[in-house]
């Protein structure tokens, strides 16, 4: 039995050994053919880009574009703290879209503060721009640190019911502007988190 695994092992050995001397005789010959090509090319222009391929650079109307998706998202955001300010659900229909998860989660907490007479103290949101990206020319993804500062929220006799501490988060705003409308609207807001981190 000793010597039937001896065997064993030294034919796994040999085809292992065959294994690796066929792969090392294939990266020589393919690292040859890629040398051998490289003279070839030795002396002839290298092609050069066009810099008036549309690819090259962006737009001046789509920087204007990018500029205004930018804007309209902080702005989106400003009017959202009005309406929390304010207990005024009604503001938030002209800066989401119908279809909006953001829409439904911000009126329900309104009402609350409503229903129960509470107000928010120091809310305050601001966005800090990480990427912009067209998708089409009517949807833009901006990738954001979503940042808060701390609220209180309080009854009518300035006692505290709750503290939240501020913060910031990575989100993928999705900003749209539906046929028929001249503004561009807030279709999504989702934490994110980028692949390569």
């Amino acid at each position: 039995m000793g010597s039937d695994d001896h065997s064993t092992r030294s034919a796994s050995i040999r085809r292992f050994s065959v294994v690796g001397f066929l792969a090392v005789l294939l990266l020589v010959a393919s690292l040859g053919a890629i040398l051998l090509s490289r003279e070839d090319d030795v002396g002839r222009p290298t092609p050069t880009i066009r810099q008036s391929s549309a690819k090259a650079s962006p737009t001046s109307t789509t920087l204007e574009t990018r500029a205004e998706v930018v804007e309209r998202l902080r702005k989106i955001l400003e009017i959202r703290d009005k309406a929390f300010r304010e207990r005024n659900a009604e503001i938030l229909d002209d800066v989401y879209t119908v279809d909006c998860p953001c829409l439904k989660g911000d009126r329900n907490a309104i009402n609350e503060l409503t229903a129960n007479n509470y107000h928010i103290v120091g809310e305050a949101t601001s966005v800090g721009i990480r990427e912009v990206n067209w998708v089409s020319a009517r949807l833009w993804l901006v990738v954001a640190d979503f940042r808060s500062a701390p609220l209180r929220i309080e009854a009518e006799d300035n006692k505290l019911i709750r503290q939240e501490s501020g913060g910031s988060d990575l989100f993928q705003f999705a900003l749209s502007k539906p046929a028929g409308s001249n503004e561009w609207l807030l279709g999504r807001a989702t934490a994110y988190r980028n692949s390569s981190g």
